[in-house]
């Protein structure tokens, strides 16, 4: 194998699980679009210039350009609006559910104008389709946050750049962004007054929620949230570089790419991201909605920096 292509972030050599994204339709747009986070590999003794597609019946892909990535080296990549599709209708889903396959299609070329195509990989992926409104489904939790509360939901501060500033986490209900009126929840993690000058600051924190699931063959969450970011000035910067939903530590869902000095976001800014996990019948555990980010001030004047996050309409379902 020369190239590679892997959904999650189990590392070579061990095989690579199955890896199947799950779908809401409730609510969703019409067409619908797929974004999803990969990571690519290249065993190869030279650079390539890697390029990504993909194939399904009824989608529509486009082919973005990775650019080079050098020998034995890897990178992650989240491709937002990878992909469209007619949404299904409930009549396309018995029961409540549908099952289908993509392919996901790396191609590795030795040039720079991707003329000359030196390897190709191919993996299938499964998307599970739910309808979370389906009767087959009873709905366990809802948290709308529409009485005015956090409805058990809190913050942690996993890691603090805040060295010459104030540093706050706040999570309560808000009314500027929501899903269903009249409130959502938010979290704002704000590094006030900094000056810190010319150093790139590692920044996390998460949201969190103690769930203890039905005793039900099929359980899942689904999780809507928004990411924002805000600095109050130039020559600063503030950037979100991934996305992670943990059950107590196991990583579900990865979107970004791992932290680095770059000022980028890796994640989709300011619209609403849907994600659906599934989860384990009759237990205990610690949902956890994980925010990555980067802090750099390159004026050495007082700048406040804030990394937001938004929830609304967290649901979880059974049957």
């Amino acid at each position: 194998m020369t190239i590679e292509l892997r959904l999650t972030d189990v590392d070579p050599p061990a095989a690579e699980p199955k890896r199947t994204i799950y779908r809401d339709i409730v609510n969703l747009p019409d067409p619908v679009k797929l974004g999803i986070t990969v990571r690519y590999f290249n065993y190869d003794d030279v650079g390539l210039y890697f390029q990504i597609t993909g194939s399904g019946t009824g989608y529509t892909f486009g082919t973005v350009n990775l650019g080079l990535l050098g020998s034995g080296s890897n990178a992650y990549i989240n491709l937002d609006e990878f992909a469209s599709k007619t949404k299904p209708s409930t009549g396309d889903l018995p029961n409540g559910e549908l099952e289908e396959n993509i392919t996901l299609t790396l191609k590795a070329y030795t040039d720079s104008g991707y003329s000359n195509l030196k390897w190709t990989y191919e993996r299938i992926v499964t998307v599970h389709w739910i309808n979370s409104a389906d009767a087959a489904f009873t709905q366990d939790v809802l948290n709308n946050f529409d009485d005015g509360t956090v409805q058990g939901w809190s913050g942690v501060i996993e890691a603090d750049a805040g060295t010459s500033g104030s540093t706050t986490l706040t999570v309560a209900v808000a009314t500027d962004y929501v899903l269903s009126a009249s409130y959502s929840l938010k979290a704002t993690y704000e590094i006030a007054n900094n000056t810190q000058l010319s150093t790139h600051f590692n920044v996390r924190f998460r949201l969190e929620k103690a769930i203890t699931t039905p005793n039900k063959s099929t359980v899942f969450a689904i999780i809507d949230m928004r990411d924002s970011t805000y600095v109050n000035g130039a020559n600063a910067y503030t950037n979100i570089k991934n996305d992670i939903i943990r059950k107590n530590g196991d990583v579900l869902i990865y979107i970004g790419r791992p932290y680095d000095t770059v000022n980028a976001d890796y994640v989709p800014i300011n619209k609403w991201m849907r994600m659906v996990v599934p989860l384990p019948a009759n237990t205990s555990l610690t949902l956890k909605i994980i925010v990555d980010g980067k802090m750099y001030n390159a004026s050495g004047a007082y700048r406040t920096h804030q990394w937001l996050a938004w929830l609304d309409d967290f649901k979880i379902i059974s049957k």
